[in-house]
């Protein structure tokens, strides 16, 4: 599994073993078995014990799971269960110690996904983009709200309003840039069979820099990887910029009234390569 490339992540809980099949088939990027905010602390224990007798099953490298954090009581077991040789990474909740992180990569030789979800975190975020082991930053803005107490989320039938959150969601693609991460992953769409809303939501991740996002339900995948692909408008713009480009071999030249110079052709070719990609 390439956790670069991920584009679309899907939860499911771990106490809900009926469901990891599904998980699997729904044609996300790549399964979230989530033994934390998922599973009761009662059926904690019992969730990791029927996830350890599935992953003997499962391919190497297959899946992804996230952990209970490192303060809690389930934080040690976790650890272990995390090398089994089918998780591929291991997503981590309410990262804010970077130190914590690079001791938990050294102890199961496993890549890391922490999730940025407190003030305390972003104002760490260099140095947790930094530790040993992290592969990509997640965005955690639930979290984050309550945190930092935001009126988020609003109450059902008020407009979904995240500007909020841009600070931090800048933040989140700026440090990935600067501590060679592949671009990080955008938060949960709350409303699982909103697909126009879900379609916005992706393409304004999208404009700041984020390659994919987080999802909770399999309903979800269509939509949002079709979301995350370049439009037909996007590609039909790139294919007329290189072309003039090729024409005046590389300098700057106007196309439909607008000046085009190198970043804007380095931004069509990458929208093709992407559509070819997909």
């Amino acid at each position: 599994m390439d956790i670069n490339a991920l584009q679309t992540l899907l939860f499911v809980p771990a106490n809900r073993p009926e469901r990891y099949a599904k998980a699997l088939a729904s044609g996300a990027d790549a399964i979230i078995i989530d033994l934390e905010d998922a599973v009761p602390a009662a059926e904690k224990d019992a969730a990791r014990t029927t996830l350890a007798g599935w992953l003997d099953s499962q391919a190497p490298a297959s899946v992804l799971v996230r952990i209970n954090g490192t303060g809690s009581p389930w934080f040690n077991q976790d650890t272990l269960l995390c090398r089994s040789p089918a998780i591929a990474a291991i997503v981590v909740p309410k990262a804010e110690d970077p130190l914590a992180l690079s001791e938990l990569a050294n102890a199961t030789d496993r890549p890391l996904l922490p999730f940025i979800e407190s003030a305390l975190a972003l104002s760490r975020l260099d140095a947790i983009a930094a530790a040993t082991g992290v592969a990509r930053l997640l965005f955690g803005k639930l979290d984050l709200a309550v945190d930092l107490a935001m009126d988020y989320p609003p109450p059902e039938g008020e407009p979904n309003d995240e500007s909020g959150f841009l600070f931090a969601r800048s933040q989140l693609v700026q440090s990935s840039r600067v501590n060679g991460l592949a671009a990080p992953l955008d938060a949960i769409y709350t409303a699982f069979q909103d697909d126009r809303g879900l379609t916005d939501y992706v393409r304004a991740g999208l404009r700041l820099g984020f390659g994919g996002l987080l999802l909770i339900h399999p309903r979800q995948v269509a939509p949002a990887q079709a979301a995350l692909a370049p439009t037909p408008a996007q590609q039909a713009w790139a294919r007329r910029i290189l072309a003039a480009e090729e024409r005046v071999n590389g300098a700057v030249v106007a196309v439909e009234h607008n000046m085009v110079d190198a970043p804007v052709m380095a931004r069509a070719r990458r929208i093709l390569q992407e559509s070819d990609a997909g």
